[in-house]
């Protein structure tokens, strides 16, 4: 399959052409012989992230010769230990996590080494994951998160970063606990995107663009409703934690943004910033040649999804909280992008 093939199946936005794009790349045996095989991984197939990684997949092997075996499906908490670990050598970061792990805290909590971890890790760009949007069917019953007593609720995989906001925003709105009030689902991003499309599932909690490809999908199999935040549940305790977190921000969804979008109001949803990161073996010349391959190639990664077009030198350090590799700051450099002390390689320190 050519590049061109892969691009055009990646803008239809499919979880058959995802899924054929992850095993292509996995298999591909294109490699020249300067590039090199990396282990990559995303969350769930129908996940920003996945559509990200499989293009810039893409783009590395075209441009750099590199095959990329490309996993999904796992919590992006669980990717930042694997490649501390240099099990992975390109992960989703997410500000949240890396937040969560510098500190020792909640998912990391008795984690004794995560601070040690974390210091193997290294930055190579941030961009928009998306908002989370508590998708549930149009006749199910459901209009607001008071609805979700007693029902099945899927907040994200178990131990990561989704479901902790997610169950914020749920507290924070009705004051209900997980396993009490409402079942909370332990399953990956896969397995509850198909649970939730056989209605075994009846809230589905996932992050993604507006508007999101993945929504859309959604809209070609019947009429759905968002579940949103109201203006009333901000002031909580739960609701200013969950926003308190480097990278997240407040986000809309508009009536009408999909055929069978049955809500009639906007729709308020914390939005959420994940990235591309590496670990701090990976040498600073493959990582500059990483970095500046993405950006120069940033019109491939548009056609393949078109919210890519955010995906620039000028937008990747927002709201960084991880340290950028030394091959990445040398690109940034050459570019003339101003990087903050903060994200300075230690290296360089």
């Amino acid at each position: 399959m050519t590049g061109y093939t892969m691009r055009n199946a990646l803008g239809r936005n499919t979880l058959g052409a995802l899924m054929a794009g992850v095993m292509l790349l996995a298999g591909a045996g294109e490699a020249s012989a300067q590039g090199r095989s990396l282990q990559m991984a995303a969350l769930g197939s129908d996940s920003p992230t996945t559509v990200f990684s499989i293009a810039v997949s893409e783009v590395l092997r075209h441009e750099l010769g590199h095959r990329i075996q490309l996993a999904t499906g796992s919590a992006a908490t669980r990717q930042a230990v694997d490649a501390a670990t240099q099990q992975l050598d390109l992960f989703v970061t997410a500000v949240s996590i890396n937040h969560f792990m510098q500190n020792q805290i909640n998912m990391y909590a008795e984690m004794e080494n995560a601070r040690e971890m974390f210091d193997n890790l290294r930055s190579i760009l941030n961009y928009p994951l998306g908002a989370y949007h508590g998708v549930v069917w149009a006749d199910s019953g459901i209009t607001s998160m008071e609805d979700f007593a007693g029902r099945r609720v899927f907040a994200g995989p178990p131990a990561g970063a989704a479901r902790t906001v997610v169950e914020q925003i749920i507290k924070g709105t009705t004051g209900f606990d997980p396993n009490d009030q409402y079942e909370s689902l332990n399953l990956d991003w896969g397995a509850a995107a198909q649970a939730f499309q056989d209605r075994q599932i009846d809230v589905y909690f996932v992050p993604t663009p507006i508007p999101s490809p993945a929504l859309a999908q959604l809209s070609a199999i019947g009429e759905f409703r968002v579940i949103g935040i109201p203006q009333s549940a901000l002031d909580s305790d739960e609701m200013q934690t969950a926003l308190s977190i480097p990278g997240r921000s407040l986000n809309t969804l508009q009536p009408g943004t999909y055929a069978n979008l049955v809500n009639e109001e906007p729709v308020q949803l914390i939005d959420s910033l994940v990235g591309l990161g590496t670990h701090r073996w990976m040498s600073e010349d493959e990582v500059y040649d990483i970095t500046r391959v993405i950006f120069e190639n940033n019109d491939d990664l548009t056609e393949a999804a078109r919210w890519m077009a955010v995906i620039t030198p000028e937008n990747a350090l927002a709201e960084m909280n991880m340290p950028l590799h030394l091959g990445a700051y040398r690109y940034y450099q050459e570019v003339g992008i101003e990087v903050p002390d903060h994200l300075m390689p230690p290296e360089l320190r």
